[in-house]
Formats: C-alpha cells, structure tokens, sequence
C-alpha cells in the first residue's frame, strides 16, 4: 500500500510487565479463523510499525513451527493456526530483528486465545482473537563473515544471590564485548522460573541480543502436557524452537527435552526430537544453501558418554549430506568434544562435531566462595566455570572455552609429580587438564627444558575437583560430585625424577591446531 501511513498491521512489543505476546493487536482483530496472514518488511525507521515508504521482503521464511513457508513477491505470507501457536520469521542474512530493552529478539508471535492453564509460574496471558495481519518488521544490518557468539550454558541460577554470581562471574566481564550476540544453551534457572525477569535485566547489560534454548529447569513442572511446559519460557523468550541466519551460519535452536507429567504436579524429563520438531526442521533446511555451516544449539546433548537422545537417527539422516555441523549443547556441567562416527550413526561425508560446553555454574555454584564471595564452582569435570566463545570466518569456526575467573587464557590445570596420591605409582604421574581438550588434541611434556614427549589421554576424576566436591563442602548440593573427565592426560615417570626444584613445561596442540603451552614451578620431595 503507497500514499499513507499504513495501518493494517501490528508491530513487536513487550508488555509492561514482561510478557512476549510479541505483538501489538490490530486496531480491527480478524474474524475468527484458522489462517493467520501478514507481511515481513523492512523497517526503515526503525519504529516497529509499516510505513508507506516500507517495503515488503521477498524470499524470507516465515513458519508456525509445523509448516514453513517464503514470503511473496510483496513480503506477504499465509500460515494456518491453532489455539495453541507460535509464528516466528526465520531472520534472513543482512537483517535484524528488534530487541527488548533487555536484548531478547523479538521475531515471533504468541496466538494463545486464551491462554496458558494456570501454574505456580505465570504462562502466556490471553492474546484474544487474530490480528488482522502479523507484520515482522527488519532492518537492514551488515553482517560481517568474520564475527563471535557467546555460549552460556547453564546459568542455573536458585536464588536471587546466585544471579548475581552469574553478573559477577560472566556478565561483568563481558560489557563492551565484540561478540554480536549470545545464546544461552538451557538451564536458564534452577527451577525457579520467578527469576526470569532479574536474570534477564542482568544479562542485557552485556549490550548484544541473546537468544535462549529450553532447558529441563526451564519448565513447569505442574504442566500436564509437554507442550504446556515451555509456557513460562514462552512467555519471556518466545518459540522452544526455532532458527535465525547471520553471514554465511545457519543456526538452530532445538528443544531436546520432553516433559512426562505424572498428574499429580510432577513428573520427569526425557532427552527427545520429536517427530514434529524433525519434521519442521526438515522444511527449515530445504531452505538453507547446501554450502553454509549449520549450528544447532540445544540443552540436552545429542549423545553424552553412552546416552543419545530419542529422534538422534533421524536427525542424522536430515544433516547427512552437509559439509560441516557444529552441535552445542549443556546440561552435563562438564566440557567435552564429541566427534560422531559411523559407529555412533553418522554417515555423513562432512564433520559433525559437538561440543558440551563448561557450565556458567560449574558445579551448580558449589564449592568455596574467593574473596568477592563467589563460588569457586569448577564443572564436575575438571574445568572453572565460565562460558564458550565461538569465533566464525564464513563457513569455518574455532570454539574456545573462557573460564570465568583468571586469565583468559588460563588453559589447563597442571599437576607436577608428588601432587595428586602418596603411593609411589601416584608420587610419579604427571597429570595434566586440558580445559577445552578434546581427543583430536596432542599433549607433551618437558623437564627443566629438555625434551617433550608424548603424555597418553586419561578418562579420570580431575584430582582437584574431586577433593573439593566430595571433601568437605558446605553448599548443601549432594549431587555435585567430580564426574570422570575426558580432557585429562598422563604420564608415569618410570625412572623417577631426582629430589629437587624443577620446572615442567605442558605443550598442547589443539583440536584447531592452534598450539599453546604453559610452566610450572614445584618442588619433587
């Protein structure tokens, strides 16, 4: 429509009091109906309404999580709906969507008529009839190839004191960051879903839009179905599913976990891709040039030690033919690089790589508190606490683990011989951390710089870690217990070492060939 402002649409909102309805009804709703109508345009002005001089966009995906489809020639699309949907624009390349005061995207619509059953934790309010059209509004945004994102996983905040923790540990050190946005892989909260709105306010002061994944503590626990479960995170964060586009990176927000009510206010979770989450995501990727590197992002991971989570095959099957997949993932509270091979289904002639990021909680903000009063929190396998960045040149990528305290680049543990056991077999090992170790890493040693060899990878219990969760600990948290690490390499001194001060030097080549090394001064008594 030219000549006039238009005034047929809605434009992105949050309310007053922190629901993401996402949209501003029409001044007319629609007669009630099955098929919700609107248009992707670009926002000129940035004021989040249709201006006459504001064009539709062709080509962008626009799905209600079942169906996808592109918008015409005019920006407009069709999509059929329920009393229960989420419509969401899948934002192109070269444009953004608009944020909250708090950075959360807002690209989505809620259509809960009536909405959400009543729970301990509000859902979705009532949003009433249809708009008359469901309007996304962009704008235009360079998106450079080269660029960073920022992955928490796990904040797991309980209480107010432990968002604060997370500021302290993570969001104070990343103001001003060059990352151009986050994502926080699920564990949001610790159940506790009231701190939504805190945790938020606190997270948004790092400055860059932060898209979130569901995790299992994200959830109603009183929801009597699966789908009635993400209502809370509905409400502050939109779809528990979903995909964006930045530069020449694909990514994907899963939901892995299903929630089993056993009718009585409780139940368990499950790691699971149902058959409609695969099926929309297979409509998803038809879309997404066979070039570009796929990132999915999720809580539950797609395989940790011998688990896999149901719908894993199938998924497989969609990726098969893509050059490169990056999955990331959380809910272990311990660092891992997963490399999938035939033997554990994948066919695929490209790399699928995942990566079970360090939690923000370590070991759910145990352990004893440094001089600010934080938790020295290590994950459960070995490494501090603290978040991944992901640093991407187009199609490529390199992860780095950042721990939350110490220098940045504070990347393994060291533990000379006579440190880690009293008998003499123990008093001879040389063992090593490797935070962001992975089995494509090689590991050496030297003495007194003479030279390296070769030290062999150890699944084991970090000795540290070990003692400071099952030795005396006061947080009150039984379950936090050290967890066998996949990133720790040893050696055995078979001809000893002479009494004395000596200085061991550890050289890492990593999983992205980059080579570092660190020293350590100790005394072999």
């Amino acid at each position: 429509m030219r000549g006039g402002k238009q005034t047929g649409g809605i434009g992105i909102f949050t309310t007053a009091i922190g629901l993401a309805t996402a949209v501003l009804a029409a001044s007319q709703p629609a007669a009630a109906d099955d098929t919700a109508r609107g248009v992707v345009y670009e926002d000129r002005n940035g004021n989040q309404q249709r201006d006459a001089d504001e064009p539709g966009i062709a080509g962008v995906a626009v799905t209600n999580q079942e169906q996808v489809v592109v918008t015409d020639a005019d920006g407009a699309y069709a999509l059929p709906v329920t009393d229960d949907t989420i419509i969401f624009v899948v934002k192109p390349t070269g444009y953004a969507v608009p944020v909250s005061d708090q950075q959360l995207p807002r690209f989505y619509y809620i259509h809960r008529p009536a909405g959400s059953p009543p729970f301990k934790f509000p859902g979705i309010a009532p949003t009433g009839p249809l708009p008359a059209s469901i309007d996304f509004p962009l704008t235009r945004e360079e998106e450079p190839e080269n660029f960073s994102v920022v992955v928490f996983a796990d904040p797991q905040p309980q209480t107010g004191q432990e968002v604060d923790y997370v500021r302290d540990d993570v969001v104070s050190p990343l103001v001003g960051t060059d990352a151009k946005f986050g994502i926080t892989v699920g564990d949001i909260m610790f159940d506790n879903l009231s701190l939504f709105g805190y945790y938020n306010k606190i997270v948004g002061l790092i400055g860059i839009p932060f898209h979130n994944v569901i995790g299992n503590h994200d959830q109603n626990y009183d929801a009597a179905t699966d789908a009635d479960s993400d209502d809370t995170f509905n409400r502050f964060y939109g779809p528990n599913y979903c995909a964006w586009n930045y530069a020449r990176v694909h990514f994907v927000a899963l939901d892995t976990v299903e929630w089993h009510s056993n009718g009585k206010g409780g139940g368990h979770y499950r790691g699971a891709l149902p058959a409609r989450q695969l099926a929309w995501l297979k409509q998803d990727l038809a879309l997404v040039p066979a070039d570009r590197l796929i990132v999915l992002t999720m809580h539950i991971p797609l395989v940790a030690g011998d688990e896999v989570v149901e719908g894993l095959p199938e998924l497989l099957e969609l990726l098969k033919d893509r050059p490169r997949v990056l999955a990331v993932a959380g809910h272990t509270h311990y660092q891992e690089h997963v490399y999938l091979t035939p033997e554990r289904g994948w066919q695929g002639h490209g790399v699928f790589h995942e990566l079970i990021s360090g939690t923000v909680s370590g070991s759910w903000w145990s352990g004893p508190k440094d001089a600010r009063g934080v938790p020295i929190a290590d994950c459960r396998g070995g490494a501090p606490n603290g978040y991944t960045m992901i640093d991407f040149a187009g199609d490529d990528y390199v992860t780095s683990y950042v721990p939350a305290r110490g220098a940045a680049d504070d990347a393994m543990r060291i533990y000379p011989p006579g440190s880690t056991g009293r008998d003499d077999a123990a008093r001879r090992r040389l063992v090593v951390n490797v935070f962001d170790g992975s089995v494509k890493c090689r590991v050496e040693y030297a003495f007194d710089g003479g030279e390296f060899h070769a030290m062999v990878r150890e699944v084991m219990k970090d000795p540290f870690v070990e003692a400071m969760l099952e030795g005396a600990m006061s947080s009150g948290k039984s379950w936090a217990t050290a967890w066998p690490c996949t990133h720790i390499w040893a050696t055995d001194l078979a001809d000893g070492l002479a009494r004395g001060t000596h200085v061991v030097t550890v050289r890492v080549v990593d999983q992205f060939c980059r080579t570092y090394s660190r020293s350590k001064v100790f005394d072999y008594r």
